[in-house]
């Protein structure tokens, strides 16, 4: 894998990012100082453009770096990757708006890609209203990307037979933020609160739809959203299976059965556990990156990247997904009872692998398009 400096200076932030977690559940909302940090250090612009200070990773040095943030807080990877969508889209913008949305470049997006929001057309732009129930990281940011459709009249506007889906780029500060994560019991650090706003002024260049063009043409801004947004989100699946294992390994291999008297890592049982843990995590994983790598090869030459070959992405995604959630379940389940107590690595990890799960399954219909694709069919997703 290509050796990048953003690899080390996450590895590098990562006694910070541990040492502030318990303080960004108890806020429900990332500390400021983690914030600040990543900030700083980039890892709200791997996919921001050159053009205004954007690092432009490649496709496995943005899992490797989306996995080592999450194995040391799940909700610090949420926010990196919910900056990824507003990021990508950016290199659609023209010069001058794109460097208002960077004017303060370590600063995240919120991000709601679902079509919450109804835009009235009017001169120069859109008047949106809409609800978003899920905008994470929205109270540290300065925009955020929501998503919405056109009207015309009554119904959706169409393009080319199918709806005008929009994204549009929001101030934070007209926003009206309902704190409704306080009460989460997973990731609750990513502060996903609910926002709305209504009869919002987007100008045309700041409302991004599928026939926008691209005004920044190189590999990564060419690929759709959700070939790059989902993938990576799974990294941090693979970080926090990874952190809760090693946690796990730590207390098994340490106690002693109050029933048997045996040693934890002298029964057969345990030591099934830990191996078939260990292989799962290592096998979805190189599965995952080989995909993704591929992908970047056939990106960097200029080519489309072939459905198979995307198929093979979102297949390997969402069966990392079931695999890692499944796996830290039966860690639960069948390793030690320390891991019962609330805050425990692996009893946070079981809770965030199940939300993490849950904000993937939006994109579930791209696995089975991706059966379809694999048995030699079309996709039945527009964007796949």
């Amino acid at each position: 894998m290509e050796l990048h400096p953003i690899i080390e200076t996450a590895r590098d932030l990562q006694p910070l990012i541990s040492q502030h977690l318990e303080e960004g559940e108890r806020r429900a909302r990332l500390a400021p100082e983690v914030v600040a940090a990543v900030g700083e250090a980039g890892l709200f612009r791997l996919f921001a453009p050159r053009e205004v200070g954007g690092l432009e990773v490649s496709l496995p040095v943005a899992l490797a770096v989306t996995e080592i943030v999450g194995a040391a807080d799940a909700a610090v990877g949420w926010y990196m990757i919910n900056s990824m969508r507003p990021s990508l889209a950016t290199a659609h913008v023209p010069e001058p708006e794109r460097a208002e949305l960077y004017a303060e470049p370590n600063r995240n997006f919120g991000n709601s890609p679902l079509p919450g929001g109804k835009a009235v057309p009017v001169e120069g732009g859109y008047r949106v209203s809409g609800q978003w129930p899920l905008v994470t990281g929205c109270e540290d940011a300065k925009w955020c990307g929501l998503g919405g459709i056109v009207m015309a009249g009554d119904a959706p506007r169409q393009v080319n037979g199918r709806p005008d889906i929009r994204y549009f780029f929001i101030p934070t500060a007209e926003l009206d933020i309902e704190p409704t994560w306080q009460d989460s019991a997973a990731m609750r650090g990513t502060g996903s609160n609910a926002a709305s706003v209504q009869e919002v002024f987007v100008p045309e260049a700041l409302a991004i739809g599928a026939s926008t063009p691209l005004l920044i043409d190189r590999p990564v801004f060419r690929q759709p959203p959700s070939l790059l947004f989902f993938p990576i989100g799974v990294a941090i699946a693979f970080g926090v299976l990874e952190n809760a294992l090693e946690r796990e390994v730590d207390d098994l291999g340490s106690k002693v059965s109050s029933f048997s008297g045996q040693s934890m890592r002298d029964q057969a049982p345990i030591q099934e556990l830990i191996a078939n843990s260990d292989a799962a995590l290592r096998a979805a994983r190189a599965g995952h990156v080989e995909a993704m790598t591929a992908v970047w090869d056939v990106a960097q030459t200029g080519e489309e990247v072939p459905l198979r070959l995307r198929a093979q992405v979102y297949a390997s995604s969402y069966y990392a997904v079931d695999v890692i959630r499944d796996t830290i379940s039966r860690l639960y389940a069948r390793g030690t009872r320390a891991a019962f107590q609330q805050g425990h690595p692996v009893e946070r990890a079981l809770r965030n692998l199940h939300a993490i799960g849950f904000g993937l399954e939006a994109g579930r219909m791209f696995q089975h398009s991706a059966g379809r694709v694999l048995m030699g069919g079309e996709p039945l997703v527009p964007v796949f």
